[in-house]
């Protein structure tokens, strides 16, 4: 008992309990050190895939406003006005001679950053499993865009090679019933597809972008928390599309969005 009392043995248990506790704080230390690096990475890749799904965003947007939107919305105003004057034709109803302008311009499909935005989310650490899905939207909305702008680009070569009287042109080119009962759809087709595709890009690139800035701004926080300094969420602004009626409604989406749950 004496021993056991000794001052040796009191000095011996409180080194070992000093042991045991800088061991304990150590390994503490080396898990922050670990959970700040890999939250630091994190942000830095978020960041940049924000960048990437943004420019997706803007230059979809950009190619909607500049030519897909004008010669859509002209092409589906004249096709009511042309399907009303066949009614009328078939009806035997006095009509006046109207004059369509057939717009056979081409559209260039986009160059996009699709296959880098997709290595890097892929690779990235701590990614949301509704922004992988996001990327894999994003990808197949470009990949029909592509093919129905190319598509019709072959409609159009068709058209001038076809070398059809202007009444048959006309009624191939909106999408009508000819005078033999037969309809060539396939024009018609495309311009639908040209115009939905266009705005599945913008929309599922934009909530890709800003699903990320989101994350980005929890993984800060969380990093903020272990360490003083942090870089910051890339901040990206929608408004103005939304606004202007640019940017494709939510709600055209929401049987895709129904499917997630929003992350905490």
């Amino acid at each position: 008992m004496n021993f056991l009392n000794s001052s040796f043995i009191s000095a011996f248990l409180s080194a070992l309990a000093g042991a045991g506790l800088g061991v304990w704080g150590a390994q503490k230390l080396a898990e922050r050190s670990a959970r700040a690096k890999e939250l630091l990475e994190a942000l830095r890749q978020v960041n940049a895939i924000v960048v990437l799904a943004s420019t997706i965003a803007n230059q979809a947007l950009s190619v909607k406003k500049q030519q897909i939107k004008p010669l859509s919305d002209q092409y589906f105003k004249d096709r009511e006005v042309a399907e009303a004057l066949q009614s009328n034709l078939v009806d035997v109803a006095p009509v006046q001679p109207i004059s369509f302008q057939i717009q056979l311009t081409k559209i260039t499909p986009l160059t996009l950053p699709i296959e880098t935005l997709k290595n890097l989310t892929f690779s990235a650490q701590l990614m949301p499993g509704r922004a992988l899905a996001l990327v894999s939207m994003v990808e197949q909305s470009i990949t029909d865009l592509t093919h129905a702008l190319n598509t019709r680009s072959e409609m159009i070569d068709a058209f001038h090679k076809a070398n059809l009287s202007s009444q048959i042109l006309c009624l191939d080119y909106f999408g009508l019933k000819r005078p033999d009962g037969n309809t060539n759809a396939m024009y018609h087709d495309t311009m639908v597809a040209v115009s939905q595709n266009t705005d599945d890009v913008a929309f599922f690139s934009t909530e890709l972008a800003e699903e990320l800035q989101a994350h980005a701004s929890r993984m800060r926080e969380k990093l903020i928390q272990i360490r003083r300094e942090a870089p910051k969420a890339n901040a990206i602004d929608f408004s103005g599309p939304r606004q202007s009626g640019l940017m494709p409604p939510r709600e055209n989406y929401e049987s895709w969005l129904s499917g997630f749950k929003p992350q905490d």
